[in-house]
C-alpha cells in the first residue's frame, strides 16, 4: 500500500513539473507575441515585414 501511494505521489509531482514547464513556455511565447516579437515564420509571409522596419 505504501509503495502505491509513493508511486502516485511521484507521478503527480512529475506531472506538475511538466505542466509548470509547459505553462512557462506558453507564457513566454504569449509575452513575446504581445510585445511585438518575431512572427515565427519566414519573413516573406510576415504581414509586419519584420526585416524592413525603418
Amino acid at each position: 500500500m505504501a509503495l502505491a501511494a509513493s508511486s502516485v505521489l511521484s507521478t503527480a509531482v512529475i506531472g506538475l513539473m511538466v505542466l509548470g514547464a509547459a505553462a512557462l513556455a506558453a507564457r513566454s511565447i504569449w509575452k513575446n507575441k504581445k510585445n511585438g516579437g518575431g512572427c515565427g515564420c519566414g519573413c516573406e509571409n510576415c504581414p509586419g515585414s519584420c526585416h524592413n522596419k525603418r
